[in-house]
């Protein structure tokens, strides 16, 4: 009997691989919005549409870069502040599929050159997300971004990002206290913002008046209970030119998410210490000691800062092992002195799931064996989620005369060291003596 040809794999549509999505148009009118839904689905590239949008919100990704040059278009999709590569698609199909996106979003699909922004609405396993898409054209093609964010963030207060529980109380203590100046700081990318979202739904606003101090050029998020006042940079405004005027409606605290001058610094100084009215603040940087430099930038007196400032926060975000995957180890005892870990205090730790050497995967006969398929948790990538580590500094008078005597980023740190506050390093090493994160995803993070 002759022997049957062996048929090639059939490809699975990328839709089919992952729970049903629906995508909604929207940035119209009904009419619109009904017109571009119907054109949507009409295109050959809608499949393709839900597909990627489908396998993006099933991995947890919160962007999607797609780089069209002639021939193809890169497909990158950043989960848990990582980018991932994923495998190209061609032109054609990316062209049809982009058509879809723009059309939900109310765009020019045919505008392959001016900047475009929208958005359009999809449904994912009983969770609803808004997709923004920011198109802009390049001298090979055209680079489109569509950020992911649901309706309901998932990481709304200082406990979701992992802040121990003593130190949010005393942070709260600060927040809801008479007076002083709060400074929250990260990187741009490690969490800066949800750090201040974070911060805000911490504060006691649903007794107090909080008033927001804003560019209406770059309007923050919406917060229950903060009332945004906005200033005009372009007719040479600042926070502090608005701050007379509401002083007359005596509010209770002050949210600035920019201070941008001295006038306005120096305003503020006086609204924490003297007016003992709270002012929460924000700035980037990579450590407590640098974000109060950046503070003294704004030029303004020293001497008043010093006396304002009661509490600097600083943050950085590491990713979560996936606990379905993770794989313990016998860290070496040199390693375990250099992190200054007593000896039997930590059994092991872990790291994220290694595949096993290919000489391995064979069975009792010597026959290979097909490697192992991605742990269907975290599809893969070894982690799943985030966990904030935290400097967190209570100002005491030996950073205060760090700040007004000839102040270096050195001289500060020592004497941020010096009031008690524990570095990030220090903070990250016990999550991975605990197992909730690894020792290279630690240090990848203090590199940022």
């Amino acid at each position: 009997m002759a022997k049957q040809e062996e048929q090639e794999p059939v490809e699975v549509p990328l839709h089919q691989l992952y729970p049903p999505v629906d995508l909604g148009a929207k940035g119209g009118s009904p009419t619109e919005n009904q017109a571009n839904m119907i054109a949507a689905r009409n295109s050959p590239g809608w499949f393709l549409a839900i597909g990627v949008a489908a396998q993006s919100l099933a991995q947890r990704a919160d962007q999607i870069l797609l780089d069209y040059t002639r021939e193809m278009v890169t497909v990158r999709y950043q989960i848990d502040g990582i980018w991932h590569q994923l495998d190209p698609r061609d032109r054609a199909s990316g062209d049809a599929m982009l058509f879809c996106y723009k059309k939900l979003a109310n765009l020019n699909p045919a505008d392959r050159r001016s900047k475009q922004e929208g958005t359009f609405t999809a449904k994912f396993q009983k969770v609803d997300y808004i997709y923004t898409i920011i198109s802009q054209g390049t001298p090979t093609g055209e680079r489109v971004l569509l950020k992911i964010r649901t309706k309901k963030p998932t990481l709304e207060r200082l406990e979701d990002l992992g802040m121990r529980e003593k130190v949010r109380q005393r942070v709260k203590e600060v927040l809801d206290g008479d007076g002083g100046m709060s400074v929250f700081s990260a990187p741009p990318q490690g969490g800066f913002s949800t750090l201040w979202t974070c911060a805000l739904n911490a504060t006691d606003r649903f007794v107090r008046d909080f008033v927001s101090l804003e560019d209406k050029d770059k309007p923050e998020d919406e917060v229950i209970n903060v009332t945004p006042h906005f200033f005009d940079t372009s007719k040479g405004e600042s926070p502090g030119s608005l701050i007379p005027k509401l002083l007359l409606k005596e509010p209770d605290a002050f949210v600035v998410p920019e201070i941008l001058n001295a006038e306005s610094m120096n305003l503020l100084c006086e609204q924490a210490s003297k007016d003992k009215r709270p002012v929460i603040t924000r700035v980037q940087a990579k450590e407590v000691a640098e974000a109060l430099m950046r503070m003294l930038m704004y030029k303004a007196s020293p001497a008043e800062f010093a006396k304002a400032v009661k509490l600097v926060v600083n943050e950085r975000m590491v990713r979560r092992l996936c606990p379905s995957c993770k794989q313990a180890y016998q860290p070496a005892p040199q390693l375990m002195q250099r992190l200054g870990i007593p000896p039997g205090r930590v059994q092991a730790f872990y790291r994220e799931y290694q595949p096993p050497p290919p000489e391995t995967l064979v069975d009792e006969k010597g026959n290979p064996l097909p490697p192992p398929p991605p742990c269907g948790d975290c599809h893969g990538l070894g982690y799943k989620g985030r966990i904030g580590i935290f400097e967190v500094c209570f100002v005491d008078d030996q950073v205060r005369k760090a700040l007004v005597s000839s102040p270096t980023l050195d001289s500060v740190r020592q004497a941020v060291r010096q009031s008690g506050c524990r570095g990030l390093q220090e903070e990250g090493i016990l999550l991975v003596a605990q197992g909730i994160t690894s020792l290279t995803e630690l240090q990848r993070a203090l590199k940022q």
